[in-house]
């Protein structure tokens, strides 16, 4: 028996390194750059032209040396000491560009543009077409589906406008440190992973999970996408492994609607359960494969296993008194201008808190990326995340509160998986209409009940 499952295993994990592979398509290296300080591009047809200054993606127009350059002198001034300033600033419209081929294998596939971090503003183009997208976000990936656009056996022009101007009134002087020159630079450019991905027409789309102590056994939201004219029959293989090996697979025939769809399962750890905190940060890999209509999808979550509570005012873990020794994450990395986007670089943060005695971290009215998570889970932190705002008039603007709604929605279905996601607050200082706020949270209670 354990000799099929370790078998199982082996060959699921190396299906997913080879699948990657065949279906991701790198875009980090060199860029095409246009600053657009007049923003006139999109009038004189910039989409699809090529450029002459080149730029290293991902990266930023700071690192590329582009914008103002910086001439203050050193000087006991509120210019100087009010807080770091940027070599070279540029806040505005800039054009990115390159030439990309697809693979002759994604004939008929979705494929999907990543970006994985963008301030605020991002617009895509292919061959001088516009996607219909626009896409807002200061917390999460941008993403475009450019399967109409992209064909085999051609060479395209890929071209990304990035906005970095300020889109709504999130902050009184710029100070939420999602966007912000007082901590972190208001950067132009792109972070992180820039790919695209190609999908079958059946596919696992995404998966919730959610730890159940009492059951000792983790519930899952597989959320599924079916692109064919008709439903279909599917085996859905769940497969889970911890540092002691792996755990019994489990195989479920499934009915695939046309569309979207949804299904719930349970995967019991039973005497398998070892639970989540800073002492001992056990996580479980979660494997999904669906085989249907030819094809193989894969999708991998990691999770934890940790119920947070109170008691009066008493904070738990695992039904455990917690003591918090937290500080700020203000996103303060002045090296840069921004924060790391790879495991290495939050390693780094969180190891300096814990030789402070530290395990947790509070990120002031920002949410950092997907590797600050998965660093926080292998060390067992406790973070807080907040949205990105800091406002005295909260809930009077309508076209505020309907961003903070979309953040909030993409915080949870981005990073919710994660057992260092512990605590969750609205922003920094809130003030105006409580009763807007309370709206929000009792939206976000309703659909996620993982972090207090």
């Amino acid at each position: 028996m354990y000799r099929y499952i370790i078998v199982f295993v082996i060959l699921f994990q190396s299906y997913m390194v080879s699948a990657d592979g065949l279906n991701r398509l790198d875009l980090a290296g060199e860029w095409k750059v246009r600053l657009d300080p007049e923003d006139v591009g999109i009038e004189q047809g910039w989409a699809g032209k090529s450029f002459e200054t080149s730029i290293k993606l991902p990266g930023t127009t700071d690192d590329a040396g582009l914008g103002t350059l910086n001439t203050l002198t050193p000087a006991l001034a509120k210019p100087q000491l009010s807080h770091l300033t940027r070599a070279h600033r540029y806040v505005g419209a800039a054009w990115y560009t390159r030439e990309l081929s697809i693979p002759a294998g994604w004939a008929g596939k979705e494929m999907i543009l990543t970006l994985e971090r963008v301030l605020w503003e991002s617009m895509v183009w292919i061959d001088g077409v516009a996607v219909v997208q626009k896409q807002r976000s200061l917390v999460s990936p941008h993403e475009f589906d450019l399967s109409s656009l992209l064909k085999t056996g051609k060479k395209h022009r890929l071209t990304i406008r990035v906005d970095n101007r300020k889109k709504l009134p999130i902050s009184v002087d710029d100070m939420a440190h999602a966007y912000t020159d007082h901590t972190q630079i208001i950067w132009n450019g792109i972070l992180g992973k820039i790919a695209i991905q190609a999908y079958d027409a059946v596919r696992l789309k995404s998966v919730y999970a959610s730890p159940k102590l009492a059951n000792k056994e983790i519930n899952l939201q597989i959320n599924l996408r079916n692109k064919l004219a008709k439903g279909i029959v599917g085996k859905l293989k769940i497969a889970v492994k911890d540092n002691r090996g792996s755990l019994p697979p489990v195989e479920k025939t499934i009915q695939l609607s046309p569309g979207d769809s949804t299904i719930n399962l349970s995967y019991l750890l039973g005497d398998k359960l070892k639970l989540w905190s800073e002492f001992s940060p056990h996580l479980y890999d979660i494997g999904l494969e669906l085989e249907a209509a030819d094809a193989v999808s894969t999708l991998c979550t990691s999770i934890g296993m940790r119920e947070l509570s109170t008691d009066g005012t008493i904070l738990k873990v695992n039904g455990e008194p917690l003591f918090l020794r937290g500080t700020l994450e203000c996103s303060i990395f002045p090296l840069t201008g921004h924060p790391p986007m790879d495991k290495a670089g939050w390693r780094k943060v969180f190891l300096t808190a814990r030789e402070w005695g530290l395990n947790h971290l509070r990120f002031h009215s920002w949410c950092p990326p997907e590797a600050a998570f998965a660093v926080a889970d292998e060390l067992g932190f406790y973070l807080q995340i907040e949205l990105p705002i800091w406002e005295n008039n909260i809930g009077k603007d309508e076209g505020v509160m309907s961003f903070l709604y979309e953040e909030a929605d993409r915080i949870m279905q981005t990073y919710g998986n994660h057992p260092s996601f512990c605590f969750w607050s609205m922003g920094n200082e809130l003030s105006g209409d409580f009763n807007a706020l309370n709206t929000l949270v009792k939206h976000l209670k309703q659909k996620d009940r993982r972090h207090l």
